[in-house]
């Protein structure tokens, strides 16, 4: 694969023409002649001209015998020039463009015109995107994707699973998968997916499109995750990459920002995260939570619910903190169960999930305490 390099003005200019000659046909005021150009740029003079006649534009480099018109400047004062936003007139005026012969043979090229009739090219967000509780109606079929590395070993579970049965509690049919126990391969930039019709390049590689064809199925989408070095574990980061396929490439605009339009069927699906953290404040989780945000502006899937629970590995670790795991615990399943059947969870049920367990100077030396005794007495932190 050859590496990107800079373009020099040579190539920007062979680049800009084909754009122009593609859209010549069009063009009112065509003529025959050659514009000779002699631009500035990084201490060297790059010398090239246009050639126009009834139906087509070609760039060429060097001198031209007999052009039409001439122009001298920097290469950067044409582009200006080119894209509207330096006057031929002002920039005569001011010196900066220095014209010679039929300046009227300039008319000759076609203004730049990126318009372009795309499917779906305004996508604004829906009335469920707006306010998905409003609108809510109790999902039938739930996926819980467990993106912790340690599949159904790691503390998440135990806060999967608890979610998991208040859904079902309240009427839902919740699967669970880990992706640990899939084999997704990393997104390679390869651009497949938005530029041919059969989708990703990997498919049928890996465990993948079977994930994904799942995902889309389903009424409401929850992640489940450890928080790792301030964000999601990487096989959660691969899966979202992959699914880019979810959008268009090309860009919409929104309310609040930019988004690609969206390419599969449009349904009222909902997101939620479901996240821990050994750190324990609630705060360390914050970053998180905004990308999950931009996740699901850019899929436009609204993120109906967040569930955050810092000091995990503590609250399963600490014997005096029973009481308090029992009762988080509780209240995560009170939060499955009241997230589906009303779009949201109670204020109360948050608030005891996300309960202190102890002060900042205890939760540290209690911590500590229990990383040293594993380390010095060489314990499997797995059995943890």
């Amino acid at each position: 694969m050859t590496p990107k390099t800079l373009k020099s003005p040579y190539e920007v200019m062979q680049s800009m023409v084909e754009i122009l000659d593609a859209q010549y046909s069009a063009h009112n005021q065509k003529g025959t002649g050659i514009i000779q150009l002699y631009f500035f740029h990084q201490h060297q003079e790059w010398i090239c001209h246009v050639k126009a006649d009834e139906h087509h534009l070609e760039f060429c480099t060097g001198v031209a015998d007999n052009p039409t018109v001439t122009l001298r400047c920097s290469f950067f004062r044409w582009l200006d020039l080119s894209s509207g936003k330096l006057s031929p007139i002002w920039g005569a005026l001011t010196r900066k463009l220095k014209f010679e012969g039929q300046v009227s043979f300039f008319k000759t090229l076609p203004k730049l015109d990126f318009s372009v009739n795309i499917r779906d090219k305004d996508d604004p967000r829906t009335a469920f995107e707006k306010n998905a509780t409003k609108r809510w109606n109790p999902p039938q079929s739930v996926i819980i994707i467990n993106a912790s590395p340690r599949a159904g070993n790691g503390y998440t579970e135990q806060f999967a699973v608890r979610f998991a049965e208040g859904m079902r509690d309240a009427g839902a049919t919740v699967e669970e998968v880990h992706l640990a126990a899939l084999r997704i391969k990393s997104c390679t930039g390869c651009w497949h997916c938005w530029t041919k019709e059969k989708g990703c390049a990997l498919d049928g590689k890996d465990d993948f499109y079977a994930l994904f064809e799942k995902v889309n199925q389903a009424d409401m989408v929850v992640y489940a995750l450890p928080l790792y070095v301030d964000g999601m574990p990487a096989i959660l980061k691969s899966y979202f990459d992959r699914s880019v396929r979810r959008v268009y490439p090309y860009i919409c605009s929104d309310t609040s920002k930019m988004r690609h339009p969206r390419r599969i069927a449009k349904k009222n699906q909902a997101m939620v995260a479901l996240a821990i953290c050994g750190f324990g404040e609630k705060m360390q989780l914050a970053a998180l939570k905004k990308h999950f945000g931009a996740i699901a502006h850019n899929f436009h899937i609204p993120l109906v619910a967040t569930i955050f629970r810092s000091g995990a590995m503590l609250l399963f670790n600490n014997p005096f903190a029973y009481k308090q795991q029992t009762e988080v615990l509780e209240n995560v399943r009170k939060a499955g169960a009241e997230l589906t059947l009303t779009g949201k969870i109670k204020r109360k049920t948050k608030r005891k999930i996300e309960q202190k367990i102890a002060s900042k100077k205890e939760f540290i030396k209690m911590t500590n305490y229990f990383w040293f005794d594993k380390i010095a007495n060489q314990k499997n932190i797995n059995d943890y």
